[in-house]
């Protein structure tokens, strides 16, 4: 399969989760990725629970595609050689602190002085300004942007959502960033900066709650798995797991109402629309209940998607990985890890009906040393 960024090259100075996610998206569709690491030990994620032999579930994730070389970037030889691979690529991407990379000459200003048609590209948590330097976390910045102000269950602690999903959102945001400065550079425009933060991703996802806010002056809560719009929207307890109902509308209640043994519930003043329904959530949840956990999760999932009612089983990890559907998507991708093998979700996209697959295997710190990145090799540049 032709991949639309094959004759692209990436300058990778990135490390931990963010920005090796964002350069893997690239690496998948296509780029020639080339991973800047530190001499003697690499990337922080390599040292990441868990980890087998040589490898760590976090690096084997977000790393496939690449290429290692190992550079140390306070030896004036080693900044010299990252020059080197500047002037033949078509992206740097970093996400390192503002002030290390200006100490450097690696700030966009410099950068693009001596690389003028070259793609800045480049994630922090906390973007420009007097933040710039302040070292961003997932966790940290799910704290700062709102997200775990309505992530939980009401009156307990806050918490995280359960994956790193600003670091995750950042990587994902910055290879759409770079896709959208290729193509304006396509015409023959310069190299411009690509630029997001951990903090503006969080902001970004908290867009519904934020209207919300202004338009009524109360505070979001943390709402467990409902959904502040929708009733009944959740996971619901039977006798033996969890059920999850997605039902956003009228006409999908009056399905649900009567599988569950109540067709009256569609007519009754406290359910009868989604307004209702959501004024009275704790009240339809506890009657929901009453009924579901007299059964198992099974025997709902069947009988509610033969009802055409949006329902599923809360699954693990395992099932996951089990999933049939998935299985028929051809999701999965298999990726060399320490003499065997890492099943892996490819990119979430299918190009003319493909997945991007795996040219290389998540690489071994300065693997690619002396391949010769300074000539073209053959490949046109963007």
């Amino acid at each position: 399969m032709s991949l639309p960024l094959d004759g692209v090259r990436v300058v990778d100075l990135t490390s931990n989760i963010s920005g090796p996610y964002g350069t893997m998206i690239l690496a998948d569709l296509g780029a020639d990725v080339i991973k800047v690491e530190r001499p003697g030990g690499g990337d922080d994620a390599r040292r990441m629970s868990p980890v087998r032999g040589s490898g760590s579930a976090y690096f084997v994730a977000i790393n496939r595609n690449k290429r290692s070389v190992t550079l140390d970037l306070s030896e004036a030889d080693d900044l010299e050689r990252l020059h080197a691979l500047l002037a033949e690529a078509d992206v740097f991407a970093t996400n390192m602190l503002p002030g290390k990379l200006a100490a450097r000459g690696l700030d966009f200003e410099a950068v693009h002085a001596r690389h003028p048609n070259l793609v800045y590209a480049d994630i922090t948590g906390y973007g420009d300004g007097p933040m710039q330097d302040r070292p961003g976390y997932d966790m940290v910045l799910q704290a700062r942007s709102g997200l775990m102000s309505v992530t939980g269950e009401a009156g307990r602690p806050p918490v995280r959502v359960g994956v790193s999903i600003l670091d995750m959102g950042a990587g994902t945001w910055l290879a759409l960033g770079v896709l959208a400065a290729l193509r304006s550079r396509d015409p023959g425009g310069g190299g411009v900066r690509v630029g997001t933060s951990l903090l503006e991703v969080g902001a970004a996802f908290m867009a519904y709650d934020v209207a919300a806010y202004q338009m009524t002056g109360e505070l979001p809560e943390p709402r467990g798995s409902a959904h502040p719009a929708f009733a009944p929207y959740g996971v619901y307890r039977t006798s033996d797991g969890w059920v999850a109902l997605g039902v956003g509308a009228d006409h999908l209640f009056a399905r649900l109402a009567p599988s569950l043994g109540h067709g009256e519930w569609p007519e009754d003043p406290r359910f009868a629309t989604n307004a209702a329904r959501v004024a009275n959530r704790d009240e339809l949840r506890a009657e929901i209940e009453e009924v579901t956990s007299g059964s198992g999760v099974h025997h709902w999932v069947g009988l509610l998607r033969e009802a055409g009612v949006p329902a599923e089983e809360v699954a693990d990890v395992a099932g996951l990985i089990g999933d049939e559907q998935l299985a028929a998507l051809g999701a999965w991708l298999e990726i060399p890890a320490d003499g065997s093998a890492i099943r892996q979700p490819g990119l979430p996209i299918r190009l003319g009906g493909e997945r991007p697959g795996v040219r290389r295997p998540p690489p071994e710190p300065g693997q690619h040393q002396g391949e010769g990145f300074e000539g073209s090799e053959g490949r046109t540049r963007r």
